[in-house]
């Protein structure tokens, strides 16, 4: 008599093991078989992948039946990973014409012998009766296995041998005719049947069987002596011999998609996470939200696995001693990898006994040693959860506040003390709110630098946690205060202003100076915000009614704030308030802080004296002090950088903005890296480096914008708009328009310095793109009168040269020559080298423009060297360009070549395309002047005869824009036609020879 697969599933029905589901999927009526096993609960009727371990088994089958002799095969795999779903499907795929019997160890009855086979062979009808002396082989079997020693009691190794080969006997009769015999959870196996197992393996039966052992080989009382696969896992296509081993993986998240086609993607891939595509473990995890990794245990989300689930898994530990319960139980509530040390603690325990508990609950591998450490965590988070649900929950309270105890005395990371800081404050019982918020204010402290956002979290937990009562006015006001400071550094600038305006008013004038340092927070905000009289109007009313007793920090802070905010406003404060005039206490770090703003001041009215001794005097403190103290000042070398890089000193503001940037990345600190992104983006953009100065306006607007700070946004449109036109690539032009349009949008008062920035930039772009009327207005405008008044004197005869070069695109060389003339009187008040240069490279271009060659040489000469002892290298380029093209006019070959070849190896470094289009332009009539750099070069190409849809190919542009720029040509130049502009491009380049 045969046994199918019907008769051994009603084998299984009948013991007890299995529990049919119906299910209906696709008009067919399938079963899901539940066990009590975990690997025995798939959550899908579906069978995914695993072919290449199918196919294994299919081929050890057709080698057991071709060759008639004993093969084993191993089945192991984690807990959970499907081992008893992946053999019944093996057998019904591999093996649906052979008789199959199917045993299964519990460890209940891990004292009965021979267990595992009494259930394949006894329970139900056997694969095949055979008659025996009158005896059928089921009776023989009993008999047999009945003779054998029932209790651990030693026995001789003849009557043990006597046994084994009896039982042997009998299976072979049982196979005669092929036998798929699988013995499943074997790591619950008596030591009989262990014992069998290893004679078959020592002893192969003589018949065509397939043992199949199933088991987890962490969990084996007793190792077995399998020994290593043959073949090896590396030759899988080999034909096996004798012995294999499948070992099951977790599945990949495809796979698992597969298994719950109806789950939400995001849904899906948090629990393959959590349960690293283990299918058991998907199957039992609770519909709902994931447990996070702040709340492993799921207690605070309500996700709960289901009874029955944790049933299953509380067979691996219901029978163990009471200490090695409470051990296990702790672990579940420390939940992240512990020490023996903290298990005593939080199960209140002997150490002693806790190691001993730590190590054999390892040999279970209910927990295993996490390699490298001294110290354990649990096999799998959703074993961790279970244990953490099988535990009583006023168990769990002690235990936790028991635990933080522990963590606070060893001195745990910040982390693992918040943690459970915050599962004492879900609890309904307030007892431990005093210590959880001062645990989680001093964890926020520790990591406000490193994660300011988990630090942030912390403390508007603890500040939930403080009822507004009287008794707790003072703790709430003190953890407002440190979730303002660290919201504001890590850019929450809204939430940082809302805090300090309700708590300011509480602090009362104290001679430790708490409130100033409150009331200085708050006008920086406000400042960084771009409300610039507000933030004056709070540091000037605080620092009148400052006490006697102040100290003077208390006042640099203040002043501070005052010097900043006039600066941006566009009226810097040269002066001090007389309260501090003459003080030389404080900190060094806020003395620094006002000195570099002041100097910031001076140098931005032109009073450059007194810009070098405050720049001097403060650098020296600044650069006297460790990191630690100069971090939390980031203004400070803001300042510092700004006022070296108008005082043309490029290479000691790099290195105090690239000494703030490290320190401000490091602390995450987005309320200082903003400003100081816009210092180095301009430091590179005077020194030449347009696409480094490009990149860093380019982060600096993404931190404005992620801060909320509008003016700051303007600032970095600006920078980029600026450096994005002096480049000049094929649609560079409209792009730069386009960034200073939207800078010139945001910061809507001319009167600020955001706003000159960007009327300034816009102008240089309308200029640049063909516009000099626009680029006119707009400097005008931002200077508020022909005199350029509003804006800042050491840097006026950049402006009159930006203002020269208008005049000449737009043909007045009268205008232009007086621009140049301002320039050169502007320069001479200043007295830098690099705005000596502007004015000289703009009477230069005059004289250009008016046909004085020789005239023009000297000053085209001078800027070029001034452009270079001051370090400004696109400015120096373009200079030797004008220089080259005016050598060459008046016949100095020699000259005309170094400059043209110095001009373009500067202009290669600097990434701008502007020199090699100003060398191209002839040095002719006011009308070629009027054309701008790639007017001329269109204008060539079409006197070349190429069409304006080839010209648009070439230049990466379309035909509409080239016939714009044509439109243009045609004004200035004078001609109605193609015809007339090819008669005077010809015209124009016979002049110039």
């Amino acid at each position: 008599m045969r046994i199918g697969r019907n008769v051994c599933f009603d084998t299984w029905r009948r013991s007890g093991i299995v529990r049919p589901i119906p299910l209906e999927c696709g008009g067919r009526r399938l079963v899901c078989v539940m066990t009590p096993g975990l690997e025995r609960a798939p959550s899908s009727p579906r069978f995914v992948g695993r072919r290449e371990q199918l196919a294994r088994i299919g081929r050890a089958q057709a080698t057991v039946l071709n060759r008639g002799w004993q093969m084993v095969c191993e089945v192991v795999g984690e807990p959970g990973i499907g081992k008893t779903w992946f053999v019944r499907e093996a057998l019904e795929r591999c093996a649906p014409t052979v008789p199959w019997a199917f045993g299964t160890c519990s460890p209940d009855e891990r004292g009965v012998p021979f267990h595992v086979f009494r259930h394949a062979f006894t329970q139900g009808r056997t694969p095949r009766r055979v008659v025996r002396a009158g005896r059928p082989t089921e009776k023989s079997w009993a008999e047999s296995v009945a003779a054998a020693p029932a209790a651990p009691a030693r026995v001789s190794d003849a009557r043990r041998f006597r046994t084994y080969q009896l039982a042997r006997r009998l299976i072979g009769v049982a196979a005669r005719d092929g036998l798929v015999l699988v013995l499943d959870d074997l790591h619950w196996a008596d030591a009989s049947s262990t014992g069998l197992i290893a004679h078959l393996l020592r002893y192969p039966v003589r018949a065509p069987l397939l043992l199949v052992l199933v088991y987890r080989p962490r969990q084996m009382a007793t190792p077995m002596p399998f020994g290593p696969p043959d073949p090896p896992d590396g030759h899988t296509n080999t034909q096996p011999t004798s012995h294999d081993r499948v070992e099951l993986r977790p599945l990949s998240l495809a796979e698992v998609a597969l298994l719950h086609p109806q789950t939400d993607q995001v849904e899906l891939r948090a629990r393959y996470d959590l349960t690293g595509g283990n299918p058991g473990y998907l199957a039992v995890l609770p519909n709902g939200p994931t447990p996070s990794g702040s709340d492993p245990t799921g207690e605070a989300h309500g996700a709960r696995l289901s009874d029955a689930a944790v049933a299953v898994l509380r067979r691996e530990w219901a029978d163990r001693p009471p200490v090695e319960l409470a051990c296990l139980r702790a672990g579940a509530i420390v939940d992240a990898p512990f020490t023996a040390d903290l298990l005593a603690e939080v199960a209140q325990v002997p150490v002693s006994l806790a190691v001993e508990a730590g190590w054999r609950l390892a040999r279970l591998d209910l927990i295993r040693r996490v390699p490298g450490t001294g110290r354990f965590a649990f096999r799998h988070p959703v074993l961790r959860m279970a244990v953490a649900q099988d535990t009583d929950p006023a168990w769990q309270v002690q235990a936790c506040a028991r635990a933080l105890t522990a963590l606070v005395d060893l001195g745990a990371p910040p982390a693992d003390r918040a943690r459970y800081a915050e599962r004492l404050l879900a609890l309904p019982n307030g007892g431990w709110v005093d210590r959880c918020v001062n645990v989680l204010c001093r964890a926020a402290q520790e990591v406000r630098c490193e994660t300011p956002d988990l630090a942030i979290r912390w403390l508007r937990l603890a500040l939930r946690a403080l009822r507004p009562t009287a008794g707790l006015a003072q703790r709430r006001q003190d953890v407002s205060l440190a979730l303002a400071q660290i919201t504001g550094e890590a850019g929450d600038l809204a939430e940082s202003r809302a805090l300090l305006q309700e708590i300011v008013p509480l602090f009362p004038a104290d001679p430790q100076g708490r409130r100033v340092q409150v009331v200085a927070l708050w006008a920086r905000v406000e400042r960084l915000l771009g409300n610039y009289a507000e933030a004056a109007a709070i540091s000037r009313r605080e620092l009148a009614a400052l006490p006697a007793g102040a100290g003077p920090a208390d006042g640099y802070r203040l002043a501070t704030e005052i010097g900043v905010a006039g600066i941006l406003a566009g009226h810097p404060v040269t002066e001090l308030p007389d309260v501090l005039n003459g003080d030389r206490g404080g900190s060094d770090a806020d003395r620094a802080s006002l000195l570099a703003v002041r100097g910031l001041a001076a140098a931005l009215d032109g009073v450059l004296d007194d810009a070098r001794g405050l720049l001097d005097a403060g650098a020296r403190i600044v650069d006297s002090l460790p990191d630690r103290d100069v971090r939390d000042h980031p203004d400070c070398l803001t300042a510092l950088g700004l006022s070296e890089l108008y005082l043309e000193r490029q290479a000691d503001a790099v290195r105090h903005l690239d000494r703030g940037l490290t320190l401000v990345r490091a602390a995450h600190r987005d309320d200082g890296l903003c400003q100081l992104l816009l210092g180095r983006s301009q430091v590179a953009y005077q020194c030449g480096q347009l696409n480094t100065a490009i990149g860093l306006a380019t982060e600096a607007g993404i931190v404005a914008r992620r801060i909320g700070s509008h003016h700051l946004l303007s600032f970095a449109l600006a920078f980029e708009a600026e450096a994005t036109a002096w480049r000049g690539g094929l649609r560079d032009d409209e792009r730069a328009v386009a960034l200073a349009r939207s800078a010139v949008g945001i910061a809507t008062d001319l009167a600020t310095w955001c706003g000159r920035t960007a009327a300034t930039a816009l102008a240089t772009g309308a200029l640049l793109s063909g516009d000099p009327a626009t680029c006119t207005e707009l400097v005008l405008s931002a200077g508020g009168d022909s005199r350029l008044s509003r804006l800042q004197a050491s840097l006026r005869p950049r402006w009159y040269e930006l203002l020269c070069a208008a005049a000449l695109a737009a043909g007045d060389v009268a205008d232009a020559e007086r621009q140049a003339r301002l320039a050169m009187a502007e320069a001479d008040q200043v007295g830098l080298p690099g705005q000596r240069g502007f004015a000289e490279s703009a009477y230069g271009e005059v004289l250009l423009a008016c046909g004085e060659v020789g005239a023009a040489l000297p000053h085209l000469e001078a800027a070029a060297g001034l452009f270079r002892a001051s370090g400004m290298v696109l400015r120096r380029s373009l200079a030797l360009a004008s220089l080259a093209r005016a050598a060459d006019a008046a016949d100095q070959t020699a000259v005309s070549a170094r400059a043209r070849r110095r001009a373009l190896e500067l202009a290669a470094w600097c990434g701008t395309e502007r020199v090699g289009l100003r060398l191209a332009r002839p040095v002719g009539p006011r009308e070629v002047a009027a054309l701008t750099d790639r007017e001329w070069h269109i204008a060539r190409l079409a006197a070349t005869g190429a069409t304006s849809r080839l010209i648009g190919r070439q230049l990466n542009i379309s035909p509409r824009t080239v016939e714009a720029h044509l439109t243009r040509i045609y004004r200035k130049a004078g001609v109605a036609s193609r015809s007339g502009l090819v008669a005077w491009v010809a015209r124009v380049d016979d002049t110039d020879r």
